[in-house]
């Protein structure tokens, strides 16, 4: 795509030119100064257009970026939540077990 948008600007630049060419007066030196002068008004609004076309890009990165990031939080604190809710389950199995050990000690110290 972009190739093809470079190629298309370059098209109209060469065809503004041949254009301008017929618009020339003055001397060679001159209509070469013309030429000169109106290239590099056509190559700086080439130049604004790309740099319009970056900047959008570049924002829309930023977006997407932004938005990756937003969801990777969330993901990364519902992982964290799931984590410290099966600790407190495995916490409390494992509290239980003990107290049912300790009471399986205590019965069998009782009995002769």
């Amino acid at each position: 795509m972009k190739k093809i948008t470079l190629f298309a600007c370059a098209a109209f630049i060469s065809v503004d030119i041949y254009a301008a060419a017929s618009q020339l007066s003055g001397t060679p030196e001159q209509q070469i100064q013309q030429l000169n002068n109106q290239i590099q008004s056509q190559l700086k609004q080439l130049q604004d257009q790309q740099q319009q076309q970056l900047t959008t890009l570049n924002n829309q990165l930023q977006n997407q970026i932004k938005q990756t990031q937003s969801q990777l939080q969330s993901q990364i604190q519902k992982l964290n939540q799931d984590t410290q809710n099966q600790m407190k389950q495995l916490q409390s199995s494992l509290e239980q077990q003990i107290k049912q050990v300790q009471q399986q000690a205590v019965e069998a110290k009782s009995k002769p």
